[in-house]
């Protein structure tokens, strides 16, 4: 693992490999378990606010072994099968969230892709998604799609429960990452 910062750019943004047979068929088994987990039966929800769920451990195991672009693709692919799979909670089909979802892969391949496994960057990539992406992107999407007043109130409402699931949220991370790390040759 290197964490040179003179080749790191290079390094960061390569397609070599990235969308190779053997990458592919990881990113699918992943992005299985990505729907399983973000299936309505397997998150709880509070006032029609998403207050627990795991799907979002595959997002940043994937950006962990595959790197930015990959961790694009795996956010899109992931939110979209997702909102498929779970269609009978109603809804209609917002692609902002897949941007979100994007987004937050992306963070956690820049702190954590051919990187040591440490809780600092694991709670650092999370603290960057809790403000950009929860805090700043979703709460545009919500308040576009849900109304001006009602937006800032969920917004208020999911930051409290963010913030209180911001230490489980990092230590469930860095123990599935630092986990699967060991076995990260396996995947390459």
């Amino acid at each position: 693992m290197v964490d040179s910062l003179s080749t790191r750019p290079r390094e960061l943004f390569s397609l070599k490999n990235v969308f190779s047979t053997k990458h592919l068929v990881v990113m699918a088994a992943l992005l299985a378990a990505r729907t399983i987990l973000g299936l309505p039966f397997l998150t709880i929800y509070f006032s029609g606010i998403k207050l627990i769920t795991f799907a979002y451990l595959t997002d940043a195991l994937a950006a962990m072994l595959y790197g930015p672009w990959a961790a694009l693709v795996f956010g899109f692919a992931g939110d979209t099968l997702g909102f498929f799979a779970s269609m009978s909670t109603g809804g209609a089909y917002l692609p902002f969230y897949a941007l979100s979802e994007m987004a937050t892969g992306f963070l956690f391949a820049l702190f954590l892709y051919k990187r040591p496994i440490r809780v600092s960057r694991v709670a650092i990539a999370w603290a960057l998604n809790l403000i950009i992406v929860i805090l700043g992107m979703n709460s545009v999407w919500l308040i576009l799609t849900a109304g001006k007043s009602a937006g800032e109130v969920l917004t208020m409402l999911r930051f409290g429960i963010n913030l209180a699931q911001f230490p489980i949220h990092v230590a469930l991370t860095w123990f599935i990452l630092r986990t699967a790390s060991k076995f990260r040759t396996m995947t390459d």
